[in-house]
């Protein structure tokens, strides 16, 4: 399967293989890992985070969130193989941040991956369950792409953490649950 190029400067790409996972089933998912809601640190005052997260891979902190060490499961594996042999990462991922949005109103505000531990050069996010806007966003210039990122769509972001943000804003009228896998590879040394 040939990808769609989302944008392409410099070194950075965002590629979309839509629908390459479109059999894989988000209820499963839903039962099978450990969600938790975590809370986070803003302006002085903790919040609940707007959607539930699972973790595995190693050790890792993010946002004063810290997740132990966690082995991945068959299945994960299974998932993460399958990713692998078309984002074709420089290092093979060995964690993954799986967010579960439970309805419109769960969301996750601007960023980057771009913690030291991070290998920037290939993050590979899976979509699994109800439609869901993803955008990106340019830190310089502020064009901005909407991607809607729909059950089995495998988007793959190349060197972009330095000059691009994205996020997946609130929208009122998604009342599907969405499940994202985020792959990457963690330095462990």
């Amino acid at each position: 399967m040939k990808p769609a190029i989302i944008l392409a400067e410099n070194e950075s790409r965002c590629l979309l293989f839509s629908g390459l996972l479109q059999t894989e089933r988000s209820a499963h998912w839903r039962d099978a890992l450990p969600w938790r809601q975590n809370e986070i640190r803003m302006f002085g005052k903790n919040h609940p985070e707007p959607r539930l997260t699972a973790w595995m891979g190693p050790a890792y902190r993010y946002a004063s969130i810290d997740w132990p060490a966690t082995p991945f499961s068959a299945d994960m594996t299974r998932l993460m193989e399958t990713i692998e042999q078309h984002a074709l990462p420089q290092k093979p991922f060995n964690a993954v941040l799986t967010n579960l949005y439970r309805d419109g109103q769960d969301a996750m505000g601007w960023h980057r991956d771009n913690e030291k531990s991070i290998d920037t050069q290939s993050i590979a996010s899976v979509s699994l369950g109800g439609t869901r806007d993803f955008l990106i966003r340019h830190r310089t210039s502020g064009e901005k792409w909407t991607v809607p990122l729909q059950h089995g769509d495998v988007l793959i972001m190349e060197s972009m953490q330095d000059d691009f943000e994205h996020s997946v804003p609130r929208r009122k009228r998604a009342d599907e649950p969405r499940i994202n896998f985020t792959f990457r590879h963690i330095q462990t040394s």
